[in-house]
């Protein structure tokens, strides 16, 4: 390549693949290559370290239509609001709309009386601010809507999702009625702009879906309502324009770009055997942050979760945004968290720029890999869906729900064993934090939406209520050996892993002891139950298993040992050590007892 007559080539010979991999086996040292730099998505699809051109999945080519609008002005950001209270929703639209969100997410609730849409947006200019409704099942709420906003002009979403109501509690048996219902309003919609049914799968998501798996669903739910604007005699083309699709975006900002490129890709396909002419097959998608990636400990980390989160549904081409606050998982959130949702969109948008570039994703070898992989793999899935009598079939039997919890309980094992590590909760948490406080919500009904961070919560909120009982925290004593240059780096690990649990390490931080009778002396002193002995492999193979009796001799309840020295494994066990405590153990299994 040359630039102003500079040949940037010049002195850089052609790479080579095996020069590469010789390289790397140096590094290696004898490891094996595929444990050590690959790894897998929850869909099984393997992340090589290295991608090519050469690669026949890595094709480049642009999955994002070209919104003019878009690349001017950025993507849409959509601020989620909802709650009984009409009056605090509608000041909070409105401080939402000067802040700069673009369009209103609003979430209303099955008891709501009739006008309380037009109550809370009281104000609102709908000729400029669409208007969303959260997916549900109302008809007559989508109509208020739809009578409301009128031909205002601009992309309301009237939010209609019967298929995904049994997923938000409702009855099968609801479904069918719901369906007809909501195809005879799309009718009266046609060629009004708005999207009227909303393909959601963010409940999906929450309840533990993997990627293929939603897509696989949105998909199977998305040709669903098209068969019934059919129904009714809309046209397969008329029919798309009147829906949308809302996908979930998570902290792992490749696997949402390539989520959101595969369902464009997935959907183009669909319409193309509809008979959809090219300039229809254009998806309408809104990203809303993952609420199960949320965090009620520590929260403040939850807002570097949501910035790679939307970061990534940008670049990922969708049209509309909602960031949850960072608070959102401790209950109503306030109005700091509602600034920073906004504002992380907004610095996006205006300082970085993301949404400039149509499609950045594009030509990145891996991301082009990923997108069709995945793609390919939920294709399968949908197919697999609609062989089974479709979305609602499977939804009726039970098959679907049973394979994403399923695909939860997979991920709970690599949670609980911190193959997936949570900032803040499961590594680094701050075992003296003040949780935050916000005004309760209720629990939505349906599948659950199972937080990753949830199980551990549980734990701190049990060391929690002791502290305010008892008036300490369960404690754990770390019997250290030796100089502390000797345990520092266990006890270190031990009282970090503890503090995941709410429990407190006592001692541990000076040098350690010197001898048996020294352990069981200043295990008595402590007050403890249980007790970790932490030093170096050396110091443990001449004097872990005099330490372990002394403890037991002591009236330790649980004796364990940081580590996993395998030649002492047969001495210690004899000698009273029950649990073995190193990295890839079940910390839930672990710590419990110690909390309880």
């Amino acid at each position: 390549m040359t630039h102003h007559g500079i040949d940037l080539d010049a002195g850089f010979p052609p790479p080579d693949m095996s020069a590469w991999n010789e390289a790397v086996a140096k590094v290696l040292r004898g490891r094996d290559f595929e444990s050590v730099l690959v790894s897998a998505t929850r869909d099984g699809l393997d992340i090589q370290p290295l991608y090519t051109a050469g690669d026949p999945t890595a094709v480049a080519r642009s999955v994002l239509e070209v919104d003019p609008g878009r690349v001017r002005h950025g993507w849409d950001v959509r601020q989620a609001h909802g709650g009984s209270d009409e009056a605090l929703c509608n000041r909070e639209i409105l401080e939402d709309l000067r802040g700069g969100a673009t369009s209103i997410e609003l979430e209303v609730a099955a008891e709501a009386a009739s006008g309380h849409i037009g109550a809370v947006l009281t104000g609102v200019d709908l000729s400029i601010a669409p208007v969303a409704l959260s997916p549900h099942s109302n008809v007559e709420r989508a109509r208020e809507l739809l009578t409301l906003v009128g031909d205002s002009g601009v992309g309301h979403w009237l939010g209609l999702d019967p298929l995904g109501g049994v997923v938000r509690g409702h009855d099968i048996e609801s479904v069918p009625t719901a369906l007809s219902e909501s195809a005879e309003l799309a009718g009266d919609a046609v060629g009004l702009g708005f999207r009227v049914f909303t393909v959601d799968t963010t409940r999906h998501a929450a309840a533990g879906a993997t990627e293929a798996q939603q897509l696989s669903v949105a998909m199977s739910t998305g040709v669903a309502y098209l068969r019934e604007c059919e129904n009714i005699g809309l046209d397969p083309t008329a029919a798309a324009g009147l829906i949308g699709f809302r996908f979930s975006a998570s902290a792992d900002q490749f696997l949402t770009m390539a989520k959101l490129r595969a369902a464009r890709v997935m959907w183009a396909r669909v319409l193309e055997s509809c008979g959809v002419a090219e300039s229809g097959r254009v998806q309408a998608q809104q990203a809303v942050t993952s609420l199960a990636m949320f965090s009620r400990r520590d929260p403040w980390v939850n807002m570097l979760r949501a910035t790679t989160a939307a970061m990534a549904a940008g670049v990922g081409g969708a049209d509309a945004i909602t960031v949850l606050p960072f608070d959102a998982a401790l209950g109503h959130p306030d109005a700091l968290g509602r600034r920073a949702a906004r504002n992380t969109q907004l610095l996006l948008i205006e300082e970085s720029h993301v949404a400039r570039m149509v499609d950045p994703a594009a030509g990145s070898w891996f991301i082009e890999s990923l997108t069709s992989r995945l793609a390919e793999m939920a294709w399968s899935g949908f197919r697999s869906i609609e062989s089974a009598g479709g979305v609602a079939a499977v939804l009726g039997d039970g098959s679907l729900e049973a394979e994403i919890r399923s695909a939860w309980i997979r991920r709970f094992e690599g949670l609980v064993t911190r193959r997936e590590p949570i900032t803040g909760v499961s590594e680094f948490p701050l075992l003296e934090e003040s949780v935050l406080e916000r005004a309760p919500i209720d629990a939505p009904a349906g599948w659950p939406v199972r937080r990753l961070a949830e199980p551990f919560e549980d734990l701190r909120d049990q060391s929690d209520r002791r502290l305010a009982t008892e008036g300490r925290r369960p404690r754990v004593h770390l019997s250290a050996l030796g100089d502390l240059a000797d345990h520092a780096a266990r006890t270190t690990w031990t009282t970090n892993l503890l503090a995941v649990g709410g429990i407190e390490a006592i001692d541990g931080s000076g040098d350690g002891s010197h001898g048996a009778d020294e352990v069981a002396a200043r295990f008595t002193a402590s007050g403890c139950e249980a007790a970790v002995i932490c030093s170096s492999d050396e110091v443990y193979s001449v004097a872990a298993v005099d330490a372990a009796g002394a403890l037991v001799n002591a009236g330790a309840s649980l004796v364990a040992i940081a580590g996993a020295p395998v030649e002492l494994r047969a001495g210690l066990s004899a000698a009273g050590v029950q649990q073995f405590w190193h990295p890839g153990i079940n910390l839930i299994d672990t710590l419990t007892p110690l909390v309880l």
